[in-house]
């Protein structure tokens, strides 16, 4: 991971949510309510453009797992992207797709929180499980 390339997109996010709060900001202690949505929704609107930020560079160490449906060790398929939601908003990721000659599954280690919910694009019982050109 480059630290100081991640440092300089993260000022340049956070620099852009100053100045819509600056920008947004009333002079008067009467549109607190006002300022505090100007505030809240510069802070939430960067979440998904850090995360994204993160996500371009960190690397993509996941080793071979095993298939979450037989237990075999996966064979790495390539490299593709996809969308994920997270907390913070959607972001393009671009990872190792993994895939199982035994039972014919194919998905990306998610790193998801499991807690949050599923991803909208995750079948029922959370598991990436295609047949056939995948």
């Amino acid at each position: 991971m480059d630290r100081q390339q991640l440092d300089q997109r993260l000022r340049e996010i956070l620099d852009g949510v100053r100045q819509r709060i600056v920008e947004g900001a009333s002079p008067s202690l009467q549109d607190l309510a006002q300022v505090e949505d100007v505030i809240c929704d510069a802070l939430n609107r960067s979440k998904a453009d850090a995360l994204q930020a993160w996500c371009d560079q960190a690397a993509d160490d996941s080793a071979s797992p095993a298939c979450p449906h037989c237990g075999r060790r996966m064979r790495n398929k390539g490299r593709a992207g996809k969308t994920v939601v997270a907390e913070g908003g959607a972001v393009r990721l671009t990872r190792t797709r993994w895939w199982c000659d035994a039972c014919k599954a194919s998905f990306f280690p998610s790193g998801q929180r499991r807690d949050r919910g599923q991803l909208p694009d995750d079948p029922p019982g959370g598991k990436d499980r295609r047949r056939g050109g995948d």
